[in-house]
């Protein structure tokens, strides 16, 4: 898992189409509530998610790998923190576009799939209103012990 969440990470930096998130903006997360205070939005964490094993034959097992994805961005006008360019749905659709079918060069993955999106969420604390929306994609890969 540490070795999928770093290369989602890197790739999600290196992607130019997500070029209006800072590379500092994108980082693993230990949870999807805390944001870190140096964070300028929009941002997205990844998050470690369930993992899944199914036996096969000859020492060899299918995993199914879970990782979360959230985007955040700040609430400044309601409407365009979710329906807006860089609103959550836009920021979201980014993200899965950027990581459908990416094998990341990990040895096994077969295949990259956004299997669940959450709604969009609002998180609020003192001082602002966060935005945000999580996708989970499993990333399934042949393994051997």
């Amino acid at each position: 898992m540490k070795e999928l969440l770093k290369a989602i990470k890197a790739h999600l930096q290196a992607d130019t189409n997500l070029s209006y998130v800072r590379d500092v903006d994108i980082f693993i997360t230990s949870d999807e509530n805390l944001i870190p205070a140096a964070s300028m939005f929009p941002a997205i964490a990844v998050k470690d998610s369930s993992i899944k094993n199914e036996q096969r034959l000859a020492r060899n097992y299918l995993q199914d790998a879970e990782v979360r994805i959230t985007v955040y961005q700040r609430i400044i006008k309601p409407e365009d923190s979710i329906m807006g360019t860089r609103g959550v749905l836009a920021m979201a659709s980014d993200v899965i576009a950027s990581l459908v079918d990416q094998k990341l060069n990990l040895p096994g993955v077969q295949n990259a799939f956004p299997i669940t999106e959450d709604p969009s969420q609002t998180i609020k604390d003192k001082e602002e209103m966060i935005q945000k929306k999580t996708i989970t994609f499993s990333y399934a890969r042949h393994k051997s012990w």
